[in-house]
Parts: structure tokens; sequence; C-alpha cells
């Protein structure tokens, strides 16, 4: 792994880190449920998943980092916005070695752009394992 850029590794995580059949899985592990659970599950999955299109248009938009509030991963969210803050005020005050902090934000965002579509399907899969294990919690 050595070599490889930390971008590439992001890229990695977000898009290729579950199978092609775990869709399939989740699926039949909801049809399984008893009907009241069932209910609850789809209930609660309507009101918490994310359009790929507004993560997509947020990011293009917004190079502060807003889209990643969208996906409520808000640590990354702070520290882009910190970073552009920084690198802008940089160049205004005439530090112009503060274009690589920016040119490292485009960097780190333009991947993310272009994935935005298997970023918030993993986004969205793993928000309903998680919904999945919560209703299975419950009695029905």
């Amino acid at each position: 792994m050595s070599g490889v850029p930390i971008v590439a590794v992001k890229i990695e995580h977000y898009c290729f880190n579950h199978s092609e059949r775990a869709p399939d899985r989740l699926r039949q592990e909801v049809n399984e449920l008893p009907e009241s659970q069932r209910k609850a599950y789809y209930s609660k999955q309507s009101t918490t998943l994310k359009d790929p299109d507004t993560y997509a248009a947020l990011n293009w938009l917004f190079l502060g980092g807003f889209h990643h509030c969208y996906l409520e991963k808000y640590p990354l969210f702070v520290i882009e916005l910190t970073l552009l803050i920084i690198g802008i005020t940089g160049l205004l005050l005439g530090y112009l070695n503060t274009i690589w902090i920016i040119l490292l934000l485009v960097f780190f965002e333009r991947p993310q752009l272009f994935f935005a579509q298997k970023i918030v399907r993993q986004h969205n899969y793993e928000l309903s394992c998680h919904i999945v294990e919560e209703v299975r919690r419950r009695r029905p």
C-alpha cells in the first residue's frame, strides 16, 4: 500500500468495501422481519436515506465540505471548512503558499464528486443495516 495516495484509499473505502450481494442479503433480512418490524423499518428508512444528487450538488457548489454535513460526517466538514478558511485568509493576506491548501482540498474533493452515487449508496446501505438492527432489537 506504500506509494498509494491517501485519496485513492478514501475512494476504495467509499466505493468498494461491500460486495455486490450485500444489498440482496439486506433485502432478504428485511423480508424475513415480522410485518410490524418491517413497517417500522420502511418508515424509518424513508426519512433517513440520502439522495445522491443532493450530495453531488452540495459537493459541486461548495468547496467548504457542506456535503459532509448532508451525510452527517461533521468532523470531516469542520476540517475542510477550517482548511478553506485558512487558505482563503492566507491568500487575502498575501501568503501565496496557502494556494496549496486550496489545491489540496480540490484534489481531495474531486473524487468525491465523481463517485457521489457510490458514496451515497454505501452510506444508505450502512444506514439501512443499522436500521434493521435497531428494529430487530425492538419487540414485534
